[in-house]
């Protein structure tokens, strides 16, 4: 059965890039860009993500949100995810990423897309066959969501 399953095609709607981030490369992107985080260890942080509510997501949201700096940052998160969903047999996402998360920390909106878009063009160009092509990308205004 699970091999069954792991064939099926699937399709991941309003995914929040930003909350797709393996501690390990939360850690790695940290390191690169000398920004500290709460979390002590990849061990920490992996127990952090056994969290019971939302504002407990959020927290750790934020925390990898803000390591992310570079127009790199931005591609290696996006390619990571990208490699996963790949790996799942995901042949649809929906990607939403969060331009003020960036812009109030001074990250500009171009930093952001193009790390993200570049990594998306990759991925399309690894993986997708040119009949099934689709272009997009989703920004999300979270501001009804409190940070704290």
């Amino acid at each position: 059965m699970n091999s069954f399953i792991k064939g099926l095609p699937k399709a991941e709607l309003h995914l929040h890039i930003e909350g797709t981030f393996e501690p390990e490369l939360m850690f790695k992107i940290a390191k690169r860009n000398n920004r500290k985080i709460k979390y002590k260890s990849i061990a920490e942080l992996k127990k952090a993500y056994d969290f019971n509510n939302l504002q407990d997501f959020l927290d750790i949201y934020y925390e990898g949100a803000s390591v992310l700096v570079e127009e790199q940052d931005f591609y290696d998160l996006t390619w990571a995810y990208l490699k996963k969903i790949h790996s799942q047999n995901v042949i649809h996402t929906e990607i939403f990423f969060d331009p003020q998360t960036h812009t109030e920390r001074g990250i500009s909106f171009d930093t952001t897309i193009k790390g993200i878009q570049r990594a998306l063009e990759d991925g399309r160009k690894k993986w997708v066959k040119a009949e099934n092509l689709k272009k997009g990308m989703v920004l999300k205004d979270i501001t009804q969501f409190n940070k704290k």
